[in-house]
């Protein structure tokens, strides 16, 4: 299907040949070498690390390489190696030095200490070269496979081609920007560290604060095969590597050794805390976590840089800035990125993938629809989630916050009255709709008092038939410090699951999202006056503003209910969906999974990971004006959404049995779960299947065995069962859109900076399998804030220094893959996927993820459970 207009969607992907794969040194390790490591004592404690991760971390601060030992007891079977324990280098390594390395890391493996067991069985002798395309075979296919580490040391190659090269940012600065590697095989701008100082008023103590902030511009690359198999692909991608202004909660340093001052080591540490003399807890010493740094210096290389208590001033060791304020906001911005891909090209002498723009247009419902169910839908929207009467109870404890948020949903629903609600006189919004007010300081504060016994004996949070459905719309604010190192109960944590049990869907709201001024002047506005006072007229009016965090929260708790109008639908049949709309009724699901580890706590035995499973479906039926049932997969089957998602959060955040370990038959009972929640679904309608990468699940959704069979409701399909499946992508894997060329609209002044997509599908063809993707510019970029796009933090004018401390955006980006068609073109699947991600379930904005994964995703994760696992394994 070709497009209207002739144009293309650059990205920071780039094709891969054998010029690009480099070589790399490879030590097999003897036959004996496993049985020796498993006679090694098994880790203990909260903070214990890993035996590889632990040994991995002392060789690269020894040796300054972007070393890796293999697991002996995962080894790959599809390399010339397969079953032997593997060390790999980009270099060649000294063995005496190895040698030495691995006795001085034994010998200091707590209740193992003086023992030296592994040194003797090292062969170091025959490393390579070898050229990585070599390692890389063809199957009968012609798909390339490979051990995962090969393109691992791919990506290596080219970092090493990245960091030979200083990358030019803007003619005006006096010089290119220079990366140092480090040991994860990252690019870090670690000699030229962006900085911006910031004041904030304290939250505990009160006081005004001055600060200082580093931070640096990170690069990723990630080496895989391209959909279907048969080429490789690089995918690059940059982020804001901020340094840590603080100790608390930090676990990983950076480190620049000054015998390897090209290679940034990347270490745990620890910090020992004491209470100062004002009552705060200050840290009383930070060391590094194991023995790397005693290993260092028994190897006879220099000690490690002493890590500082002061973070003050920027050292050669930097902590890695984890959560809470700091000077510098993330993102790198939309004008680094094509700045990077410019540079990319001419290093590796390679163009990069470029999309070219299909006539699959992505477009609005035509209809204005507001962050909520407006009144006048909420009789179909409830008739559509089997629901017969709604209450929300508006539930606080200032009298700021309910003026807040009543006030601005007295404004949406255009009922003055609802803003001087009075407790408990509870106000119909619509037919079958209520919301009620109630002062409950004692249920949202935070503390350990009896919050059951406070909701068993209020009417308002109890139903009056099994068809009624209550909500709750509360405040909260965060923890301070203090709270949190006190330990005290965090309401909101404890309201979610009694809620939870009660069958209540819960949402919160803090304070600090209050916007403020309602006339307050956002960028489109200043732009406005700007060019008003150019041309010599009055200053335009500035239009009321709404409290979008209040609008949002509503929506939310709403589409958590199953309580969604035809605004999908809209989106799904809009006229310029023309042929690629869905010609008859479907079902879409949306199957989510996600690892869950929990967090380990001294004193008790280590809770094995889980795989956490949702899924959420939606009956679609053709027609913009349409309200599309939403279920929910539940132990007592498939419930209306709201129920099911009680249940859920009411229950164990992961099911017995549900996990990757192959040994135990976790993945077949992940597949046997969901063939049994597909098969629970009726077959008078194609079933469409949206869900994420799970390689060790399903192979056939991953690009390297895409077509395998093994895929979501693969014995359904065996049964005649019309199912289609499409991998949805949005995170590191996925290809990050640069800049557009041709096409419509109006070009910016500026010809480096980049142009934004157009609302259509692109498509790449990688050798038989296609990519799709849909691209746009982020929420705040088309609201006028286009710093990001218009400068680098590195060429911000004086003027918008303070931009430093608000997020860079880059271009947004979904990719579809279809696994498996089924009975329907690929242009229906990927328009389906695209159109009901661009208009969200509910409020006006767009979701990465089509709307049934989105909502299979946000059952998860507001499950009481949930742990943010990003932090946890930071």
């Amino acid at each position: 299907m070709n497009a209207d207009n002739d144009q293309s969607l650059f990205t920071l992907s780039f094709p891969m040949d054998e010029r690009l794969l480099g070589k790399v040194y490879v030590s097999p390790q003897p036959e004996q070498f496993p049985s020796a490591w498993n006679r090694l004592p098994k880790p203990k404690g909260k903070d214990a690390l890993q035996p590889i991760a632990s040994l991995q971390t002392a060789a690269r601060a020894v040796t300054g390489e972007r070393l890796v030992f293999t697991d002996p007891n995962r080894p790959a079977f599809n390399d010339p190696w397969a079953r032997r324990t593997l060390l790999i280098t980009p270099g060649p390594l000294d063995p005496l030095v190895i040698g030495n390395l691995v006795r001085e890391w034994e010998a200091r493996i707590p209740g193992h200490e003086r023992h030296n067991t592994l040194a003797p069985l090292l062969d170091i002798q025959s490393g390579g070269p070898y050229a990585l395309a070599d390692i890389l075979q063809r199957d009968t296919q012609g798909r390339i496979t490979g051990p995962y580490w090969a393109f691992r040391v791919a990506g290596w190659h080219l970092a090493n081609l990245l960091a030979r090269q200083p990358m030019p940012i803007d003619d005006q600065l006096p010089e290119p920007l220079p990366f140092l590697l480090d040991t994860d095989g990252d690019l870090l701008a670690w000699q030229s560290p962006l900085t911006h100082e910031k004041t904030w008023i304290d939250e505990d103590s009160g006081k005004r604060r001055r600060i200082v902030g580093y931070a640096m511009e990170r690069i990723h690359i990630e080496v895989e095969p391209a959909p279907g198999g048969r080429t490789l692909v690089a995918h690059m991608s940059a982020r804001i590597s901020r340094v840590a202004n603080h100790w608390k909660g930090i676990r990983n340093a950076l480190v620049r050794h000054s015998v390897n001052p090209d290679v940034i080591l990347k270490a745990p540490i620890r910090t020992r805390w004491e209470k100062g003399p004002d009552g705060f807890m200050r840290p009383k010493s930070v060391d590094y976590h194991g023995a790397t740094a005693q290993i260092v210096e028994a190897c006879g290389v220099a000690r490690l840089p002493e890590p500082p208590t002061n973070l003050d001033e920027l050292s050669e060791v930097r902590g890695v800035h984890r959560t809470g304020k700091h000077p510098i906001e993330k993102g790198a911005g939309a004008m680094f990125l094509a700045k990077l891909e410019e540079h990319a090209t001419r290093v590796f002498d390679q163009a990069p993938v470029t999309y070219q723009a299909t006539s699959v247009r992505i477009s609005k419902p035509t209809t204005d629809f507001r962050p909520y169910v407006p009144a006048d839908r909420i009789a179909p929207a409830l008739a559509s989630a089997d629901i017969a009467a709604l209450r929300t109870v508006v539930v606080y404890e200032s009298a700021e916050w309910k003026r807040r948020v009543l006030g601005q949903l007295a404004r949406d629903y255009s009922l003055p009255a609802l803003a001087e609600l009075t407790d408990e006189k509870p106000l119909q919004i619509a037919p079958g709709f209520e919301l009620v007010a109630m002062h409950l300081p004692e249920l949202v504060r935070h503390g350990d008092q009896d919050r059951a016994l406070i909701l068993n004996s209020l009417p308002w949070f109890k139903r009056s038939t099994e068809r009624d459905l209550v909500t709750a719309l509360c405040e909260t604010r965060y923890l301070t410090d203090q709270e949190q190192e006190n330990r005290l109960t965090d309401a909101k944590h404890a309201l979610k699951a009694l809620f939870a049990e009660r069958g209540i869907p819960s949402q919160f709201i803090t304070m600090d999202s209050d916007p403020g001024d309602p006339y307050r002047m956002n960028m489109r506005d200043r732009v406005e006056r700007a060019k008003a006072r150019k041309a010599g007229l009055p200053d335009p009016a500035v239009d009321y503003k709404d409290d979008n965090a209040v609008q949002i929260a509503l929506g939310s708790l709403q589409s958590d209910s199953g309580i969604i109008d035809n605004r999908l639908a809209a989106a799904t049949f809009h006229r310029n969906a023309k042929d690629t709309a869905l010609d008859r009724e479907a079902v879409a699901v949306g199957l989510w999974t996600r690892l869950h580890r929990f967090e380990e706590t001294n004193g008790r035995p280590k809770r094995a990971a889980v795989l956490a499973i949702t899924l959420v479906a939606m009956r679609i039926t053709p027609g913009e004006d349409e309200y599309w049932p939403t279920l929910m997969y539940s132990d007592q089957g498939w419930q209306r959404l709201a129920r099911a998602r009680a249940l859920h959060h009411a229950g164990p955040i992961g099911k017995k049995g549900h996990h990757l370990r192959k040994e135990q038959k976790g993945p077949d009972n992940v597949c046997d779960y969901v063939n049994r929640a597909l098969a629970a679904l009726t077959q008078r309608y194609p079933i469409i299947v949206f869900t994420e990468q799970r390689k060790g699940i399903w192979p056939g959704l991953s690009n390297e065995r895409l077509g395998d069979p093994r895929i979501p409701g693969q014995q359904l399909i065996a049964q005649g069962w019309d199912i289609s499946v499409v991998r949805i992508g949005n995170g590191q894997g996925t290809p990050q859109p640069s800049r557009r060329i041709g096409g419509g609209g109006k070009l910016p002044k500026n010809p480096e900076q980049p142009v934004m997509p157009e609302k259509i599908l692109y498509r790449f063809d990688h050798g038989g399998a296609n990519s799709w993707l849909l691209a746009g510019q982020s929420r705040q970029h088309a609201g006028g804030q286009r710093t990001g796009t218009q400068h680098t933090r590195r060429t911000l004018p004086s003027g918008q220094l303070a931009q430093m401390s608000a997020p860079f955006h880059a271009m947004t980006r979904s990719e579809y893959v279809v696994a498996h068609p089924g009975t329907w073109h690929e242009e229906q699947l990927t328009g389906l996927a695209a159109r009901i991600s661009e208009q969200a379930a509910m409020w006006d904005g767009r979701t990465n993820l089509p709307a049934p994964l989105h909502l299979a995703k946000s059952a998860d994760e507001k499950h009481p459970g949930f742990i943010d696992q990003e932090g946890l394994n930071d």
